[in-house]
């Protein structure tokens, strides 16, 4: 029975050492899982700094170095298309659209911008004069997209007008930037539709506090008139604004209308003269078209020249033409072409040079460009005519 008894307690005791063997292994095993997780814990949260850290060195870096390289991009197509004559180097007078091998630069043989190859980038001449944007980004094999402008550093406004039995007065004001300029040079010009040409010269002064111009061009009581309005500041910066307005059939005052149509003006190839050639797409009801030619300043005397225009039929289709216009050698100039029938009458323009801007012949780029966010962009002062204009490229 006593030997019962003690086997029974020895089995006991057995039992009993092994649950504690059991749950001291159970213990240690959460132990070892307890210093696993605070490990791997820490080796996470290190990690993860090591990767901030490298991320707030190579991130920059890298961005740096893909803005470095889009910059050297940028700069060698600015060099091509401002500082290069293009190919082939007289593009700007060829007339075709298609070029076997083409690359667009606007530099002239004198060494300023050539204001041709300006204008054939905005001319409304579509089937025939047009350069495709297209076709110059494949010229130039580019995968990313750009956008070309010019246009002057000063803007001139034409804020307010009434035109009433002839007499029209013009407000407005001349900026840079954002700041109004004092003492610029101001030179107003009406032409209507039977191209009677009529000039006022002001300077923009302290107007009830405002630093602005007014000025009044007393004309023929006409039904239609194209305004323009150059404005002058030192000797290199000027700028114009092109406005038309059309009589009410059923009153007297004035609408701003739009233009019909944007002829291509271009240099004519004399070199012992200033002239420009023109053509213009011709509207087959119209029976006559003239050209006028306004500029700031006078010219010997005389501040317009007007020519009547030749129908002819060409390669370009149905146009009138003109060559041999007079211009003045240097500063900016416009050019308003009027085509007229008995009972109807058209209007369009162009500048000398056409501005590449939203206010004129419009930016040449992609017809995207308007929704574009993100680019970079290069901007220089260049010449013109004698004329400094800002020349800008965005890129993206």
């Amino acid at each position: 029975m006593m030997q019962k008894l003690k086997e029974n307690n020895k089995l006991k005791g057995s039992k009993k050492n092994k649950g504690l063997k059991s749950i001291l292994k159970r213990k240690k095993a959460q132990i070892r899982g307890v210093d696993f997780a605070l490990a791997l814990l820490i080796f996470v949260i290190a990690f993860s700094q090591v990767i901030i850290v490298l991320s707030n060195l190579l991130i920059p870096s890298l961005v740096q170095m893909q803005t470095y390289s889009q910059e050297q991009e940028l700069n060698k197509l600015y060099s091509n298309i401002f500082f290069s004559e293009g190919t082939p180097s007289n593009w700007g007078t060829i007339a075709t659209s298609s070029f076997s091998d083409f690359k667009l630069g606007t530099m002239g043989a004198s060494g300023g911008l050539d204001f041709t190859k300006i204008n054939r980038l905005t001319n409304d001449m579509s089937s025939y004069w047009a350069i495709s944007y297209l076709n110059v980004k494949l010229g130039y094999n580019m995968i990313k997209d750009f956008a070309v402008s010019v246009y002057s550093p000063i803007s001139v406004t034409i804020d307010e007008y009434t035109a009433v039995f002839g007499v029209i007065n013009l407000y407005g004001q001349v900026k840079e930037y954002q700041t109004p300029i004092a003492d610029a040079k101001i030179w107003a010009i009406a032409v209507d539709n039977h191209d009677n040409v009529v000039t006022n010269f002001t300077t923009t002064k302290d107007i009830s506090g405002s630093i602005s111009y007014s000025a009044t061009i007393t004309g023929p009581n006409s039904d239609y008139f194209t305004i323009v309005v150059f404005a002058q500041v030192g000797e290199i910066y000027q700028d114009y604004k092109v406005m038309r307005i059309e009589r009410q059939s059923s009153g007297l005052e004035y609408d701003i209308v739009d233009f019909d149509f944007r002829p291509f003006v271009w240099e004519n190839a004399n070199p012992l003269s200033s002239a420009i050639d023109l053509s213009v797409e011709r509207d087959f009801l119209s029976d006559e078209a003239s050209a006028v030619v306004v500029f700031p300043f006078s010219d010997y005397g005389v501040d317009h020249y007007t020519v009547n225009l030749t129908q002819t039929t060409t390669a370009e289709g149905e146009i009138y033409s003109g060559t041999e216009i007079p211009v003045t050698s240097d500063g900016l100039a416009v050019v308003i072409v009027n085509e007229r029938t008995e009972s109807t009458f058209s209007a369009g323009y162009m500048g000398v040079p056409m501005f590449l801007d939203s206010n004129h012949g419009g930016v040449f780029s992609h017809s995207s460009f308007a929704e574009q966010q993100t680019y970079i962009s290069k901007t220089q002062l260049l010449l013109i005519r004698n004329v400094l204009l800002k020349c800008q490229i965005w890129y993206w």
